[in-house]
């Protein structure tokens, strides 16, 4: 008897997870991320960005995936870096934000 029909089976089955229960767990921690964010299998190792960093350029850069969690949806950021319970809103509003904080309180 051949071992490598096994063999591939087992490697196949071991690699490819059932697709229920990847479709239940994403459903159970989406509803938990703040405004604008959603639930990721795989994130971004780097520092998020948020109104407060959003313009700098990183010097990060990386192919890994990070820990599962919530991250901000494209085109998002979060409006706070310390406190990303607040949610995450486009990048426009930071600069429209930034503008507000910037002019002189008459």
């Amino acid at each position: 008897m051949n071992a490598f029909p096994v063999f591939f089976f087992i490697l196949i089955s071991t690699l490819i997870p059932p697709v229920t229960s990847g479709t239940v767990k994403r459903a159970v921690h989406s509803s938990g991320c703040p405004k604008n964010a959603e639930y990721k299998e795989c994130t971004n190792i780097c520092p998020d960005k948020s109104c407060q960093n959003y313009q700098m350029v990183s010097i990060c850069f990386s192919l890994r995936c990070g820990p599962p969690a919530c991250i901000c949806k494209e085109g998002h950021v979060y409006l706070d870096g310390e406190d990303k319970k607040q949610g995450c809103v486009r990048r426009e509003t930071c600069n429209k934000l930034n503008k507000i904080r910037n002019q002189p309180v008459p």
